[in-house]
């Protein structure tokens, strides 16, 4: 009886979490639909041709799970750092490492599949997280801005990318185009449903997110809260917070490398240009519209792929361009940080009413 108080209300902590967020989506929509209006365009017909294009087979639902799958997992990481406090903006190019040194050692080490491949796994989450920790040791050494690390990092990652599959890592019979060879079948992740993309990399996103929602239940997703918190308190309760601002990075970051490789085990088989595709731009907006929860972020994450798929398809079918999605996006931020602004507002109103 107590568990299922317990799971009641958590369920009514993320209701009432969630409801102002549905609305902000419902009002994106509304807008959205005028936008349309002024452009000559039918806002039903095109909402339906974008709910299709989701939803309207099985093989769509696949696609819309398959990338909602890799923007779940680099969201979660990106939620783990920001609940530190510690601004995580280098997704894009920790997924690009962390995928590097999964497939180099993919391509390279003669091992039994069974030993290697979970040998690439954690290659994939080592490598992201030591990229990310270079921003969170000059954060923790000399106080420099993460944003403007991770940044700059990503910059790096992907140019180091392009060179690497234009060189040492280039498919020798790819004819000159820039890609790597294609991994060993033994190496793919397991197709869940057949005649689909969609793979066992959602059993891995799903596992993740459970993991990251106990995290908050130790001893060590205390003392990261605490930090996010107040790192003076922090400090006075006896927490080492370099340490935990450190580790709470190269975690964070490791979920990105985690990203790349379900991404790329799991879909791809070969690194590519533009592999990450903007992954860590849209981790940041999943992460602060699921409020950093971990069932907020599986809904989010859900709901973007369903627009960035459903809009592709919008755009073919109908020929609406494909930049009204990314409208509905940003609406949907605006209106969600609005609902910040009007709390504060009414706050500050209640305050000098007593």
């Amino acid at each position: 009886m107590k568990e299922l108080n317990k799971l009641a209300n958590e369920l009514k902590k993320l209701w009432e979490t969630m409801w102002p967020i549905i609305l902000a989506v419902v009002l994106a929509f509304l807008v959205g639909a005028l936008l349309l209006l002024m452009i000559g365009d039918n806002p039903l017909l095109a909402y339906k041709t974008m709910f299709n294009g989701a939803f309207g087979s099985s093989n769509r639902i696949a696609e819309t799970v398959v990338k909602a799958t890799a923007l779940m997992i680099m969201a979660l990481g990106t939620s783990i750092a920001f609940r530190c406090q510690i601004w995580n903006i280098g997704g894009e190019g920790q997924f690009v490492i962390g995928v590097i040194l999964a497939l180099a050692i993919g391509l390279n080490v003669n091992l039994p599949p069974a030993l290697l491949f979970p040998l690439t796994f954690i290659a994939a989450f080592i490598g992201g997280g030591l990229w990310g920790s270079i921003a969170s040791y000059l954060k923790v050494k000399f106080n420099a801005s993460e944003v403007i690390t991770t940044i700059m990092l990503n910059y790096v990652a992907n140019y180091f990318l392009a060179w690497l599959i234009r060189g040492p890592m280039m498919d020798p019979a790819g004819h000159n185009f820039p890609q790597t060879p294609l991994l060993a079948d033994s190496l793919h992740l397991p197709i869940l449903l057949k005649g689909t993309r969609l793979n066992f990399g959602l059993v891995i996103g799903l596992l993740l997110a459970l993991i990251v929602y106990y995290l908050w239940k130790t001893p060590f997703g205390f003392s990261v809260l605490l930090t996010g918190e107040s790192q003076e308190v922090a400090r006075y309760s006896g927490l080492d917070v370099s340490k935990t601002v450190l580790l709470t990075m190269f975690i964070s970051a490791g979920f990105a490398g985690l990203c790349g490789w379900v991404e790329v085990f799991g879909i791809h088989y070969r690194l590519l240009d533009d592999i990450s595709v903007g992954y860590g731009n849209l981790a940041v907006v999943i992460a602060l519209l699921g409020n950093l929860n971990p069932i907020g972020i599986l809904f989010a994450s859900f709901f973007f792929s369903a627009l960035i798929v459903g809009g592709n398809t919008m755009q073919r079918m109908q020929g609406i361009p494909f930049s009204i999605v990314d409208v509905i996006q940003g609406l949907v931020i605006i209106f969600v940080i609005s609902r910040f602004v009007f709390q504060k507002w009414g706050d500050k109103l209640a305050s000098r009413n007593i």
